[in-house]
C-alpha cells in the first residue's frame, strides 16, 4: 500500500468529500452506498449504460455512462473538483490511466485496484507512484489475509481484524474441556494473565448476552472476544487450540488467488495440495510453488476428492474462478469429511441455505476489497465496521471528540453504558491498543471500537457527538 507522501494535506475529520468512483461492480457499489450514506458527494463512472442509469436512481448519485479511462467521462464526472478518485474496475490498465489523469488534474488521493503482480512486485519495472497511484488495493492479497485468519485459529466462528491488523475480534464455540468453560469474567481475566483481551459478547441459544461480572461462560456458548494481535496465542490456549502446524490443507482452483493461498498456507501446514482443473495453469503453479503438491483435477468430481483423501484435510478451500463451482466443491468436500471448508464467491445468492447445509464460510473478495478501502484508506472516522451475523449487535468505530461525554472520565462513571448494553471493546491511541476496563479513561482523538445494538446507535452517536453511518457488509461465519 503506497503512502501519499508530500502530495497530501491532512484533511479535517469532519470534512465531507467529493469522490469519483470508476467502476460500479460489487466493490464500487458497496463503496458508493457507504460513502453516500455518510454524506459525501459521489459521482460514478460506469461503462454499462443500463447499470449507470439504474444506479443514478437507486443511489440518488450523479452517474456518467462512459469508459473509465476516458478523459471526457472523468471531466463530466467533475474530476477537476474531486478530493479523491477510486478506480475499481476489473482492469488494471484502466485503473492506472484513471489515477494518472487524476494526478495531472491535482486530485489529492488516488486509489487503484490492482491485481497483477507485474505492477505490485517490489522489483517491477514501473513505479505506481509515478503513474499517479497514492494507494493500492490488491484484492487477492486482501483475500489471502482474510482466509488466513481462519487457518490460524481452526474452529473460529467469527473473525475480523481492525485498525491495520492491530486489533483482533475472534469468536469461538465453547466446549466443556476448554479452560475457559464455566468461568466468570473475573476468573477469565485471571486466566488471560498478562495478555489483555475482553469478552464483549456471548451468544447463547441464539440470543446475544452482553457480559457482566457475574456472567459465567457455559459449554455451548459462542464467546466473542477483542484483543490486540499479540494476545492471539493466549486465546488459542484458552480454547484448547494447539500451536503446531496443520497436518493437511487442500486448495482447489485455477486462479492467482489459489496460488497465493497455497504459498501462504504452506507456512502453517505440513502438507498442502493444490488441485487445478486447468493443466496449463497447473504447470505454472507448480513452477512457482515450493513444497506444494500440484495435481490436475476438478473438485466438483467426488472421485477426485476421494483420490486426494479430502477426508483427512483440516481445511478445504475452493478458490477457483467460478463461484458456483467453488460452492459446489465445498459442499462435496464437507460431505466427504473435510473438517472445515471455505468457498470464495462473488455472489450472495443462497448463502443462508449453504450455511444450513454445512458450508462453514463463503468469503466475498469484492466485499473485502470495499471494506479495506473504507476502513484503512479512506479511513472514515465514524461508521459500522462489522455487523455480527445472526445477532442484533454491530461493531462501530468512533473518534472521541474533545467535548463528548465519553472523554476524560473513567468508563465506569459514564452514565448509561450498562443500561444501554454498550461495550467499549478497544481504544487505539496512536500506536497503542488499549483493552479497556472500568477505570480506563478515553482521551480526545482516541479511535474507539464500540459494541452495541442498532437500536441504541443514536444514543451512542450522541455520546460521541458523532454522525453514524450504516453497517459494513457482514463477515463470513458459521
Amino acid at each position: 500500500m503506497l503512502d501519499e507522501g508530500m502530495e497530501s494535506r491532512k484533511q479535517p475529520r469532519s470534512t465531507l468529500l467529493n469522490i469519483i468512483i470508476v467502476g460500479a461492480g460489487t466493490v464500487g457499489l458497496s463503496l458508493a452506498e457507504h460513502l453516500k450514506a455518510r454524506g459525501d458527494s459521489i459521482a460514478i463512472v460506469e461503462q454499462d449504460p443500463e447499470l449507470a442509469s439504474s444506479l443514478s436512481s437507486r443511489l440518488d448519485a450523479f452517474t456518467v455512462a462512459g469508459v473509465g479511462a476516458s478523459p471526457n467521462a472523468l471531466l463530466d464526472a467533475g474530476i477537476r473538483k474531486a478530493d479523491m478518485v477510486i478506480a475499481v474496475t476489473p482492469r488494471d490498465d484502466t485503473n492506472l490511466v484513471v489515477c494518472n489523469f487524476a494526478k495531472q488534474l491535482g486530485v489529492r488521493k488516488r486509489i487503484a485496484r490492482i491485481s497483477s503482480t507485474e505492477y505490485t512486485d517490489p522489483h517491477a519495472a514501473v513505479s505506481l507512484k509515478e503513474m499517479g497511484v497514492t494507494h493500492v488495493i490488491e484484492p487477492e492479497e486482501e483475500l489471502v489475509r482474510k482466509v488466513m485468519q481462519y487457518l490460524e485459529l481452526p474452529g473460529v466462528t467469527e473473525s475480523a481484524n481492525f485498525q491495520f491488523e492491530n486489533v483482533y475480534l475472534r469468536g469461538y464455540r465453547i466446549t466443556a474441556d476448554m479452560p475457559v468453560a464455566n468461568r466468570s469474567l473475573p476468573e477469565l481475566n485471571e486466566l488471560t494473565g498478562p495478555s489483555p483481551m475482553l469478552a464483549v459478547l456471548i451468544i447463547r441459544d441464539g440470543k446475544s448476552v452482553l457480559p457482566t461480572g457475574s456472567e459465567r461462560i457455559l459449554p455451548g456458548d459462542e464467546l466473542i472476544m477483542v484483543m490486540p494481535s499479540e494476545s492471539l496465542p493466549a486465546f488459542r490456549r484458552m480454547v484448547n487450540q494447539p500451536t503446531g502446524k496443520l497436518r493437511k490443507v487442500v486448495i482447489s482452483g485455477d486462479s492467482l488467488t489459489a496460488i497465493l493461498l497455497a504459498r501462504a498456507v504452506r507456512k502453517l501446514c505440513e502438507r498442502v495440495i493444490l488441485v487445478d482443473p486447468d493443466p496449463k495453469h497447473g504447470e505454472m503453479a507448480a513452477a512457482e510453488l515450493d513444497g506444494v503438491e500440484v495435481l490436475e483435477g476438478d473438485c466438483t468430481n467426488v472421485q477426485v476428492l476421494q483420490d486426494i483423501q479430502v477426508k483427512g484435510a483440516a481445511f478445504f478451500i475452493a478458490a477457483g474462478k467460478d463461484s458456483e463451482d467453488n460452492v459446489m466443491s465445498c459442499l462435496l468436500a464437507k460431505a466427504e469429511g473435510a473438517r472445515e471448508v471455505i468457498a470464495i464467491s462473488n455472489t450472495d445468492r443462497h448463502i443462508e441455505l449453504f450455511h444450513s447445509l454445512g458450508l462453514d464460510r463463503i468469503i466475498s473478495p469484492r466485499q473485502i476489497t470495499a471494506q479495506t478501502i473504507i476502513n484503512n484508506i479512506i479511513k472514515v472516522p465514524i461508521g459500522a465496521l462489522l455487523k455480527l451475523k445472526n445477532v442484533d449487535v454491530e461493531v462501530v468505530r468512533f473518534v472521541a471528540e474533545r467535548d463528548s461525554r465519553i472523554v476524560d472520565k473513567p468508563l465506569r462513571s459514564v452514565e448509561g453504558l450498562s443500561r444501554k448494553s454498550v461495550i467499549i471493546g478497544a481504544a487505539v491511541r496512536g500506536d497503542e491498543v488499549i483493552i479497556p476496563g472500568g477505570n480506563t479513561i478515553i482521551r480526545p482523538g482516541d479511535e474507539v471500537l464500540v459494541f452495541c445494538q442498532p437500536r441504541n446507535s443514536n444514543w451512542v452517536r450522541k455520546l460521541f457527538k458523532a454522525k453514524l453511518i450504516p453497517s459494513a457488509p457482514s463477515e463470513g461465519r458459521e
